[in-house]
C-alpha cells in the first residue's frame, strides 16, 4: 500500500536516486546478453538470484550477469506522490467549497424530487383515467353489429350513465338465467366475446358491462371498484326495471380489475347465487408495486403507496380498500376462482390464497402455461365449458 502522505517510505528511493533510475537501467540492458524474465526476478525467486528480498531497488546480479531492478518501490512512490498532488488540488479548488457542494446537493435532490413527483402523478392519472379513444368507442364495442349484442343502459348513484350490451340466449336453450361480465383495466369489452358466446351456448343471458371510464360508459375516473360496486348494483335494478333480468338466479364473472368489482357486489348483494373470478388480485397495492417492478421504476414499494394515495384523492374514493382477500370471507355464493399458471403480474399463489380465504373456500382451476390477459385463449373451450358447468351446478338449486 501507499505509505501515509507526508511520511518517507522506507521503500522509496533516496534523494538522487530517481535521478539515477534511468541509467541504471540503460546499464543493465547494456550489461544483460538475454531479456529479463519472471523466473530471474527477484520477487519470484528464480534460481541462480543471489538476492531475492522483493520491493527493494537494491541491484541483484544473476548468474546470467543480468542486472536486475525492482520498480515497484518507485511506481509506489510516485503514485502516493500523484495521490498528494490530487488531495491538495481538489481541496484547494472553487468548486469544492462546502456552500457549493451543500447547494450542488439540494439541487440534486430538489431534482430526484420532481422527478418523483411526476412519476407519482402520471401513474395515479394513469390509474384512474384508462386509455380510451374518443370517437371510437362504437368499434371499441363492436356495436355496429347488430349480432354483437343488444345496447343496455343504467344511471348510477351519482348520475354517471352507464353503458353495456345484452346477449340473450336462444330461446331454445334459454332458461331464465343470467351472467353479468365485468372486464379488466383499460381493456376492450370486445374481448369477452368468446365468454358471452360460451354462456349463451349453455343457456345464460349475458349482459356484458362497461365501467365507468370504460367503454361507452360515462365517467372520467375509474376506482377499482370503489364506486363500480355501486354500479353494478345500479345494473340489477336497470335489467330487473327492464324485464330482462326475473326471478331466475344471477351470476357475476369479473376478471382482473372487474374481478375485484365483482367480488364486492357479490359480498353486498345477497341476490348473486355463483360468482366467477379471472385472475383476480389480492391486493391493488401489491399488485401496483410488482408492476413498478416490472418497469424498473427504483423504490417501487415507496412509490406503490403514493400513487395509489394520489389516484384516491383524484378518483373521489378508495381503489385499494377493501382489499379482496379481506372481502372474500363475506361472500356466502359458490365461487370459482380461474387463473393463469404463468401469470407475471399477480402470482399463482396469490390466487390460491384468495381462494382459501373463502368462508367456504372457492374452487381453484389454474391454466398451465396461461398469463395474465390470456387465460380463456390458452385454455380454449374446454375451459369456456368447465366454468360455465360450474355456473350451472351453482344455481342447480336455485329456483327460477
Amino acid at each position: 500500500g501507499c505509505p501515509a502522505a507526508g511520511r518517507s517510505s522506507p521503500l522509496a528511493p533516496r534523494s538522487g536516486e530517481r535521478a539515477g533510475v534511468r541509467g541504471l537501467r540503460s546499464q543493465s540492458l547494456v550489461e544483460s546478453e538475454r531479456p529479463l524474465t519472471p523466473a530471474l526476478s527477484p520477487e519470484y525467486g528464480g534460481e541462480g538470484v543471489e538476492d531475492a528480498r522483493p520491493a527493494t531497488t537494491q541491484k541483484t546480479q544473476s548468474k546470467h550477469n543480468t542486472i536486475i531492478y525492482n520498480p515497484l518501490p518507485i511506481l509506489s512512490s510516485d503514485c502516493c506522490e500523484l495521490m498528494q498532488d490530487l488531495i491538495v488540488f481538489l481541496t484547494s479548488s472553487a468548486w469544492f467549497d462546502p456552500q457549493w457542494l451543500v447547494g450542488a446537493g439540494g439541487l440534486a435532490l430538489g431534482l430526484g424530487g420532481c422527478a418523483g413527483l411526476t412519476v407519482v402523478e402520471w401513474a395515479a392519472w394513469v390509474l384512474v383515467l384508462p386509455s380510451r379513444r374518443p370517437g371510437a368507442l362504437e368499434a371499441q364495442v363492436g356495436v355496429a353489429d347488430d349480432s354483437a349484442g343488444e345496447p343496455i343502459e343504467a344511471v348510477a348513484a351519482d348520475g354517471v350513465a352507464l353503458a353495456g350490451l345484452w346477449h340473450p340466449a336462444e330461446p331454445s336453450v334459454a332458461k331464465g338465467r343470467a351472467v353479468l361480465v365485468i372486464h379488466g383495466f383499460a381493456e376492450d369489452p370486445a374481448a369477452l366475446r368468446a365468454r358471452m358466446v360460451a354462456l349463451n351456448r349453455h343457456g345464460w343471458d349475458v349482459a356484458a358491462l362497461d365501467a365507468r371510464a370504460h367503454g361507452r360508459s360515462g365517467g372520467d375516473r375509474g376506482s377499482f371498484g370503489g364506486r363500480e360496486t355501486a354500479d353494478v348494483a345500479a345494473w340489477i335494478d336497470a335489467l330487473t326495471q327492464s324485464g330482462k333480468l326475473g326471478n331466475g338466479p344471477l351470476a357475476v364473472w369479473g376478471r382482473s380489475m372487474g374481478a375485484a368489482i365483482a367480488l364486492r357486489a357479490t359480498a353486498e348483494n345477497r341476490g348473486v347465487s355463483a360468482l366467477v373470478l379471472e385472475a383476480p388480485y389480492l391486493d391493488l397495492k401489491t399488485t401496483l408495486r410488482l408492476v413498478l417492478r416490472r418497469r424498473r421504476v427504483p423504490l417501487s414499494s415507496v412509490f406503490a403507496p403514493l400513487i395509489l394515495g394520489r389516484a384516491e384523492r383524484l378518483a373521489g374514493a378508495s381503489l385499494s380498500k377493501p382489499r379482496p382477500i379481506d372481502v372474500a370471507p363475506a361472500v356466502v355464493a359458490p365461487t370459482l376462482v380461474v387463473h393463469g399458471a404463468a401469470d407475471s403480474l399477480i402470482p399463482a399463489a396469490d390466487a390460491q390464497r384468495l381462494a382459501q380465504a373463502f368462508a367456504t373456500p372457492a374452487d381453484y382451476f389454474e391454466v398451465p402455461g396461461a398469463g395474465h390477459t390470456n387465460i380463456i385463449e390458452v385454455g380454449g373451450p374446454e375451459l369456456l365449458d368447465r366454468i360455465a358447468s360450474f355456473l350451472d351446478h351453482a344455481v342447480a338449486g336455485v329456483a327460477s
